[in-house]
């Protein structure tokens, strides 16, 4: 039998939750089983599962009865990719992204939704995402918290709505307009990290607004040891050289304001994410500036503002 055809409910918009996850069976099912305890009446849950065996697969299994869960395999490797493949199967315009290492709280989607609903001209917003506890002689979390709401209206105010694709709602409409995620940007792919920031960066640029806000959160339980926290930094700062290098090929010379921005923070402070520590600065430099040369020398869809394979 067809299904019938889609119809959305003004009083309780759809949203569909998006999880891209390889490798990581116990932390998605945790996160899976969370996501489904929400409250909101009107979602459903696309899990793009990228491992190279059936261990996801299997943990998930005696979850996928529930019919708001929809899960699809593509081995291919790519955090970018995998959240384009969910939000292509999304069935209206409000998405919401967390990261297989999180749990949501049961209230998660009906934050996003009221965030996304109130703020009609933003078109992606970040919520926090909160360490749980943990030895903090022995590593760290990455987090990002806030305590009050902001909203970026240019890409000048851009720096005031940093956050993490841990916790990020979106419009589906302007995925569709920027041609989703930049799929050599974020984990597991050539640059390595700043899929999200690249994001709002382009929605900025496109004329829409980002939000940040604490009404929404989820937990995170991705513990790193300090030496896998060296690493995690080299790519973050790699992946935003690139990001940046992109945005200067393409034209879009605004983001010079976002550059000078990040240099001061860099500078004096820190990351917008929590590290953990203050990372020393000659390995934020290093890390940027190979991702620019990276960056610089791959080719670009200057239409689209996104990387392009050689």
């Amino acid at each position: 039998m067809a299904e019938p055809p889609f119809v959305e409910n003004p009083a309780a918009p759809w949203i569909t939750a998006v999880i891209a996850t390889r490798h990581r069976a116990a932390f998605v099912a945790q996160c899976v089983e969370s996501i489904l305890r929400n409250q909101y009446p009107c979602f459903d849950l696309q899990v793009v599962d990228q491992s190279t065996d059936n261990t996801t697969e299997n943990a998930l299994a005696g979850l996928r009865e529930d019919a708001r869960l929809h899960y699809l395999h593509r081995p291919a490797a790519g955090l970018s990719a995998g959240r384009n493949l969910g939000i292509a199967q999304a069935r209206g315009e409000l998405i919401a992204c967390t990261d297989d290492d999180c749990e949501a709280p049961p209230d998660w989607l009906a934050g996003m939704v009221s965030v996304l609903t109130r703020e009609p001209r933003a078109t992606a917003v970040f919520g926090n995402v909160r360490p749980i506890a943990h030895d903090r002689a022995a590593g760290f979390i990455p987090g990002y918290l806030r305590a009050q709401p902001v909203l970026a209206r240019n890409l000048r105010q851009y720096y005031l709505a940093d956050g993490m694709s841990g916790c990020m709602g979106l419009r589906r409409s302007m995925w569709e307009t920027l041609g989703g995620f930049d799929e050599m940007l974020g984990s597991g792919a050539r640059f390595r990290a700043a899929e999200d920031m690249d994001f709002a960066i382009r929605t900025l640029l496109a004329g829409s607004w980002v939000a940040a806000t604490p009404e929404v959160e989820v937990m995170h339980l991705g513990f790193r040891s300090w030496d896998d926290g060296r690493k995690l930094i080299q790519g973050y700062l790699f992946g935003i050289g690139a990001m940046i290098a992109k945005h200067l090929k393409c034209g879009n010379w605004r983001i010079l304001h976002y550059m000078a921005r990040l240099a001061w923070r860099w500078a004096f402070t820190g990351p917008a994410i929590d590290l953990g520590q203050t990372p020393p600065r000659w390995l934020r430099l290093r890390a940027w500036l190979q991702g620019a040369y990276s960056g610089f020398a791959q080719p670009v869809d200057r239409h689209r503002c996104l990387f392009r394979p050689y």
